[in-house]
Parts: C-alpha cells; structure tokens; sequence
C-alpha cells in the first residue's frame, strides 16, 4: 500500500513534468522484495524506507503543484450548488483538474470539487476560472449519496471511488 500511495504522487508530479528518478528505483525494489523471502528485520527496514521515500515524493508533489498553481492561500469555498449545468470532479490530480478547467471555460459549465480535491480551491491558478464555482458534498466515503444527488457528470481522477450505484454509474468517469 505504501508503493501505491507512492506511486500516485510520483504519477501527478510526473504529469506536471517534475520527476525523481530515486523513486522510480525504490518503487522498482519494493515491488521486486515482494516476491522474495525476507526476514521480519528486512521488511521492516524496507516498510521504513517506504515511508521516508513518501515523504520525499510528497515534497515532489508539492513543490510540482505550488511552481504550476501557485502556492495555497486560505480561501472561502462556496457549498452552495449553482443553477447552472456543472461537474464534479474528485481525487488528486491537479492537472486533470487544470485540464478540465480549460475545457469548460466559456462553455457555462460549473466546476465543483468533491472529498479530495477541496483544497484545489485554495490555488491562486485556479482562481482564474469564474465558472470553478466551489465544493459539492463531503468525504471520499460519502460518495454513494452525494454522487446519487449531484446532477451532472462525475469525474474521478484517482482510485479514491467506492463501489458505484447503477444510479449514477452512467454520469461517472475516470481520467
């Protein structure tokens, strides 16, 4: 699981153009230990690097996201749905979001953010935009509920999804 979260700061940074090549090597070991037979001593070391090379592939992510977007400022966030047509986009990825933005801007479509992509909000980049209009729900877990009242698309772009409805399933896309 540790090279899992690893693996998806490494991805969003990387798509910013910004990459640590000692990460890529680490991830390559990592998965490669897990096929051999190890002491209790060895992977407990290997667990230990696992959490300091997260930590060095969050500074990746965070240093890829605040040269791109700007750095985070504190910032209201409007809950409040417009009434207009929007989308709701979830997870991580900045740049998807960015991505989004561009292809929705001057089309009168609403951007709202939802569970993990809340503190895009607080990018001065993405402030440009009138029509990112703020946050719909709550939580990552909420999702059922939330996603079944939101009426518009929904766009996942991390694997941060529980088991869709019917419902909504055919509102619901993945980047």
């Amino acid at each position: 699981y540790g090279v899992k979260g690893l693996a998806a700061y490494v991805h969003h940074a990387a798509a910013l153009g910004y990459e640590d090549p000692s990460l890529y090597a680490f991830m390559g070991e990592a998965l490669r230990a897990t096929t051999e037979d190890r002491s209790a001593e060895d992977l407990t070391a290997l667990v230990l690097r696992c959490g300091e090379m997260g930590v060095r592939g969050m500074a990746l992510l965070d240093k890829a996201n605040t040269e791109t977007y700007g750095h985070p400022e504190p910032t209201q966030v409007s809950i409040a749905p417009r009434d207009r047509p929007g989308i709701l986009i979830s997870g991580h990825d900045l740049h998807d979001l960015s991505q989004l933005l561009e292809q929705t801007k001057g089309t009168g479509v609403d951007v709202y953010t939802h569970g993990e992509m809340l503190p895009a909000n607080s990018y001065p980049a993405f402030k440009a935009y009138d029509h990112f209009v703020g946050n719909y729900g709550g939580a990552w877990w909420k999702q059922k509920e939330e996603f079944e009242s939101f009426n518009g698309p929904i766009v996942l772009t991390t694997n941060c999804l529980v088991p869709p409805r019917d419902s909504y399933r055919p509102r619901l896309y993945t980047t």
